[in-house]
């Protein structure tokens, strides 16, 4: 019996002690996260629209190199949400972009800018031009659409950022030449227009043209447009962005590529 009682004030103790330490980790748990936790922040959307450039390191840093362990990697037309969407600064903020390999601090950035993002925001950064003549396109903040589930729509703006090119025009293939814009410069982007997204729709075919010839350049499909849930489309935004080089082909030919929003 004696052992038996000795057995269970052992349980007892051991439980005691198991117990008090998992009290201590949740409140050093909890103070680690209230010692971590941020100020509110903007978002910075950032698009690498430059043909023939190499991957782009963006460096948040007011001074010094890289940190690589956190830096994001830009890639010519491709939309990455974990490294074209950065959402961990806000205010006055510098921000240089390296071009690979050249990405040391002594070397000299593709782009050193000094923007305001206010807590909140959201704003998209396009960047074009070539790597001998970098230029930027800065929407400040964006209005995205917001869609009710009773909507079933998408929204879809347009961007020119193919740099000595002649004024595009976009349709609906099928439908007349510049029936969805009729004439886009260089460095112009659109407001958002809806589109319906419903199972019995096709997917469109935007279609961009030389506005003066009507010379097909590139199109983008929207693939997926009747998939039920998850839709890819549905209640979204998206930026269709035209660039490339005129006159050329290969990896610097005249295309367009996606860019989602919210």
């Amino acid at each position: 019996m004696k052992h038996n009682i000795k057995a269970y004030t052992q349980i007892i103790r051991l439980h005691n002690r198991l117990f008090a330490m998992a009290v201590l980790l949740v409140f050093s748990f909890a103070s680690c996260n209230k010692e971590v936790t941020t100020a509110g922040t903007a978002s910075l959307s950032i698009i690498n629209a430059i043909p023939g450039s190499n991957d782009l390191l963006p460096n948040f840093r007011q001074e010094g190199a890289i940190l690589y362990k956190q830096a994001a990697i830009l890639r010519y037309k491709i939309f990455f949400m974990t490294d074209n969407r950065i959402r961990y600064y806000s205010g006055q903020q510098r921000l240089r972009i390296y071009q690979m390999p050249d990405t040391t601090s002594k070397d000299q950035p593709l782009f050193d800018l000094h923007l305001d993002l206010p807590v909140g925001s959201i704003h998209t950064l396009f960047l074009t031009g070539s790597p001998d003549a970098p230029d930027t396109v800065m929407i400040r903040n964006e209005q995205i659409p917001f869609f009710p589930q009773s909507d079933s729509a998408m929204a879809i703006r347009f961007v020119n950022l193919s740099k000595g090119s002649a004024p595009v025009s976009i349709n609906i293939k099928g439908l007349a030449d510049g029936s969805e814009v009729q004439s886009l410069n260089y460095k112009a982007i659109t407001g958002f227009a809806n589109y319906p997204v419903r199972l019995q729709l096709q997917d469109y075919v935007f279609e961009f043209r030389d506005a003066a010839t009507g010379t097909l350049l590139a199109s983008y499909t929207t693939l997926g447009l009747k998939q039920t849930a998850p839709n890819p489309w549905i209640y979204k935004s998206f930026t269709i962005a035209f660039t490339g080089i005129p006159g050329t082909t290969g990896a610097t030919s005249p295309d367009v590529f996606l860019v989602p929003h919210y």
